[in-house]
């Protein structure tokens, strides 16, 4: 007999199938870096804020929003710094649904920050 299927987790996995979209000030604080010295290292801070942000969404699927944060090697020396960031789940009425993440500073504070 077949399992029945968890809402929850195919609630998830609808998510993995959204848009990811950053805020220019989420992209600059958190991915872009001025002279990488590999081509990788942007990809591996973008790869780490998206995969940060899915973790969270598989943590509380029916949220709307909700607020996570990176930590990520400054450009020049050794020191790491906190990035919070904001993600709401959108879904225009139009247009399919997207993940949209920004900076917490620029979010609107309805965002729930426990």
């Amino acid at each position: 007999m077949p399992v029945p299927a968890n809402p929850k987790t195919q609630e998830t996995a609808a998510y993995l199938k959204y848009p990811v979209v950053l805020s220019n000030s989420a992209w600059l604080s958190a991915v872009y870096l001025e002279n990488p010295n590999r081509v990788g290292e942007m990809s591996l801070r973008l790869a780490s804020v998206v995969q940060a942000a899915w973790y969270e969404l598989k943590l509380a699927p029916d949220a709307e929003k909700f607020v996570f944060a990176v930590v990520h090697k400054q450009p020049v020396g050794r020191e790491r710094v906190w990035i919070s960031l904001s993600l709401t789940v959108v879904r225009p009425q139009s247009e399919p649904p997207y993940l949209h993440v920004e900076l917490l500073d620029e979010t609107s504070p309805e965002v729930d920050q426990d």
